[in-house]
């Protein structure tokens, strides 16, 4: 089944721009100072684009046009957040600075206090509400649950020096927090290993001939470049070796 023009292209310059950027992994070169630049041009332009359909227009737009003109005084603090890149004016983005960080450490305070305190505490001791239903492996992961949530506290309590019995169990929480560094990293390392592997399984997509070889074709160009770049650039003039 031929595809159409539009997907071809489509394949060619997405295959074009991943080679691009891996190639990267050999030296910085032209060809990833392009699709770097293209990245950072195309996601600025999407943010203007949501900001414009999703903020403005919905908005300030809209309800100014209602006869809401509240909303005027927070897009007036935004605004002065662009007096920044303007020396003579640029204490005026103060303004728009203290009235962003005021609203989001109150927002972000509940939140946080929400999400990382109290909702921790619950998920430590809402398991032991069901003791008696509880399986013997279900009860032991929640005292082990419980025991490194404690450990892990008393190795954060600074207000009395480590020692005794007290440093025995913040010992205890560095293994806990190792644990959980660990996890962590290696969820990181396979998310971007995922998105690894979906760059290579596009290549191999555009492959085949319905896309007329494309990563082949492209993977070519470019060690032809880098070959004749090599060669040039190797043969220096006799001024210079002279020179040298």
């Amino acid at each position: 089944m031929a595809l159409d023009t539009s997907i071809i292209a489509g394949g060619w310059l997405a295959a074009g721009l991943t080679i691009f950027l891996f190639s990267f992994l050999y030296k910085d070169n032209p060809f990833f100072k392009i699709a770097e630049h293209l990245y950072l041009g195309a996601g600025m332009g999407w943010l203007f684009q949501v900001s414009v359909t999703s903020v403005w227009i919905p908005k300030i737009w809209e309800p100014v046009s209602k006869g809401e003109l509240l909303v005027i005084i927070p897009s007036v603090m935004g605004l002065l957040l662009l007096t920044q890149f303007i020396p003579k004016i640029s204490w005026l983005s103060r303004y728009g600075f203290t009235f962003m960080m005021g609203y989001g450490s109150g927002l972000a305070i509940p939140a946080g206090l929400s999400t990382d305190f109290m909702s921790q505490i619950e998920g430590t001791i809402r398991p032991f509400s069901k003791l008696a239903s509880m399986t013997p492996f279900s009860i032991l992961s929640s005292l082990i649950v419980a025991a490194g949530t404690i450990c892990v506290l008393f190795y954060f309590f600074f207000s009395v020096e480590h020692k005794g019995h007290l440093k025995k169990v913040s010992n205890v929480g560095i293994y806990f927090l190792m644990i959980y560094f660990g996890a962590a990293f290696g969820n990181t390392v396979m998310a971007r290993f995922s998105l690894l592997y979906g760059r290579f399984d596009d290549l191999f997509t555009f492959s085949g001939a319905s896309y007329f070889y494309a990563t082949q074709a492209i993977l070519a160009a470019m060690v032809i470049y880098f070959v004749i770049h090599w060669l040039v650039s190797g043969r220096k003039p006799a001024s210079e070796e002279e020179a040298a």
